[in-house]
């Protein structure tokens, strides 16, 4: 007969309990630093909006909503998965005007509807209505007419892989006005787009809005604060690797004004470098217009001192045509755009000249079982805070990406 093992001395027992203390302590430790040190940032076990670590594992069923876009861990793979690429869209003949008492109406051929089988839900014609109204001006040709469109999104927007498609048709259709918005630096990011040249140092310090970095919420048109180091280099410039992206007329640096901003300095096609001061009391956001000759051309950006805090470059033609932001923010919900200051993002809008806000998200809510009251509640808010209830802004929601699973 086999004796009981005896209970372990009292001492050994408290060892343990002592050392696992320790253990929990370093390791509470280590992540409270990410809350402290803003190079850490980005390695935050958790942030304000997502579930708690582990809590689904507590949570009663619920009806929930489950998007596709993402599966597994509840963030999108890094990696940027190359794509066959697409036929040079043929630009579409221009469609005659016809004359009603309203004034000049587009007549649409109906062999464009073609392959549509999905119709746009806008209840009461409201929602897309202003950028209906630019995109006439545009059709018609009228002189400078360029209809903006900001599409934010998750890591399927950063990555241009929606978006590149949706630019190169509409810009066949009615024009290339320029590629748009980029983002001053990748960093750590998997975050890439199409028909632009762009490349830059790793010696930027991202702010991110996906993180709440920070505290005044302004992260900028695309989301992020770059703030300049040391080093701090970025490159932008036409393409000649698609349909579409090879001439500018003007590149715009959008930027922040502050009282420790520093400096910068700019560089046409290699030129003569030229300094811009980036201080200012209070706080404001600036734009620094730069015209060219319509073609080829390149923008280097360089930190020159202090602290400047860029938002991003927008490459620009003179137009009639169209111009699509492709705004994506790896990692992100769509309560991520409340972490934007209200006024500043409606003033970055607005500078844009946005016409067309589209919001793409949901792929990264999958795994947050969240209710569904709750994220319509959410969602509401979004939508208020990006439109801001403006008669000239239209608005689309852009739905989830299908999720397909492996047998």
């Amino acid at each position: 007969m086999t004796r009981p093992s005896p209970e372990p001395p009292t001492n050994e027992t408290s060892d343990a309990l002592r050392r696992l203390a320790i253990v929990v302590g370093t390791l509470v430790a280590v992540a409270a630093t990410t809350y402290v040190i803003p190079p850490l940032n980005r390695f935050r076990p958790w942030v304000p909006g997502d579930p708690w670590p582990l809590s689904s594992l507590f949570e009663p069923a619920t009806e929930s909503y489950a998007f596709g876009g993402t599966s597994g861990g509840g963030t999108e793979k890094d990696e940027d998965v190359e794509v066959a690429p697409r036929p040079t869209p043929t630009r579409r003949p221009r469609q005659p005007v016809v004359q009603t008492p309203t004034g000049p109406r587009y007549a649409i051929d109906a062999s464009e509807y073609e392959g549509a089988t999905v119709a746009i839900v806008d209840e009461g014609d409201r929602g897309l209505a202003p950028f209906y109204r630019q995109l006439l001006k545009t059709a018609l040709e009228e002189d400078g007419a360029i209809t903006r469109i900001a599409h934010y999104g998750d890591s399927s927007i950063a990555t241009d892989h929606i978006t590149y498609t949706v630019r190169r048709e509409l810009q066949a259709r009615f024009g290339d006005a320029g590629h748009g918005f980029v983002l001053v630096a990748k960093g750590y990011l998997p975050y890439r787009h199409r028909d632009v040249d762009h490349r830059a140092s790793e010696s930027w310090q991202l702010r991110e809005i996906t993180r709440n970095h920070d505290s005044t919420g302004w992260y900028g048109f695309g989301g992020i604060q770059f703030r300049g180091r040391p080093g701090a280099t970025a490159h932008f410039g036409t393409s000649d690797q698609g349909p579409v992206g090879g001439a500018v007329s003007r590149f715009l640096v959008y930027y922040q004004k502050h009282p420790r901003g520093g400096a910068f300095d700019h560089r046409l096609d290699g030129g003569e470098w030229t300094r811009t001061e980036a201080r200012g009391e209070p706080p404001e956001d600036a734009v620094l217009e730069l015209d060219v000759p319509t073609g080829e051309h390149t923008l280097d950006l360089r930190s020159a001192g202090g602290q400047p805090r860029l938002y991003g470059v927008a490459l620009e033609s003179d137009g009639p045509g169209v111009v699509y932001d492709s705004l994506g923010l790896v990692g992100a919900r769509a309560s991520r755009l409340l972490n934007f200051d209200a006024e500043h993002v409606a003033r970055q809008l607005r500078m844009r000249g946005t016409n067309l806000v589209v919001l793409g998200f949901g792929g990264n809510e999958a795994e947050d079982n969240i209710q569904g009251e709750r994220y319509r509640a959410d969602y509401a808010q979004v939508l208020q805070r990006m439109h801001g209830g403006r008669e000239d802004l239209g608005c689309l929601v852009f739905a989830p990406l299908d999720q397909g699973e492996r047998d």
